[in-house]
This record gives structure tokens, C-alpha cells and sequence, in this order.
């Protein structure tokens, strides 16, 4: 029964990588000519207003920069 050893320490190994791991990827640089802000974009209405009164006057909307990353981007 060596091979229960060996699967209890690869369910461990695989254990502390998926605790160790952030849930969610950061993006930090932001695409030329925009400025992203935090969190999901829902709509580009909502994202064109939310830029506004964050004072950028020429708006914003929402841009996919990875499969499944949606955010909100403001026109610098």
C-alpha cells in the first residue's frame, strides 16, 4: 500500500496550493489611454457615469482584459 502514502502527501501538496493561492488574478497595468477601477463592471452606463464622478469627463466602459475579467475603464 505505498500508493496511499504517495496520494495522502499529493493531496496535501495540492491542499496548501490551493489555500496558498489567490482566488482571484490582480491586474495592475492598465491598457493604454484608460484607468481601470476595482471591481466588476456591470454595465457600460453604470461605468460611463461611475468615471464621470470620478472626474473623467470623457467617460468609460466596460473592457475584458482576461476571459472571465470584466472591469470598468475610464477614458484618461
Amino acid at each position: 500500500m505505498a500508493f496511499g502514502v504517495n496520494h495522502s502527501f499529493l493531496f496535501g501538496i495540492l491542499f496548501a496550493a490551493l489555500v496558498l493561492t489567490p482566488g482571484q488574478a490582480n491586474v495592475d497595468v492598465d491598457p493604454p489611454g484608460l484607468i481601470c477601477l476595482r471591481g466588476s463592471c456591470v454595465g457600460n452606463t453604470q461605468c460611463a457615469l461611475l468615471c464621470v464622478g470620478n472626474g473623467h469627463v470623457k467617460g468609460g466602459s466596460c473592457v475584458g482584459l482576461i476571459p472571465g475579467l470584466i472591469l470598468c475603464c475610464c477614458n484618461n
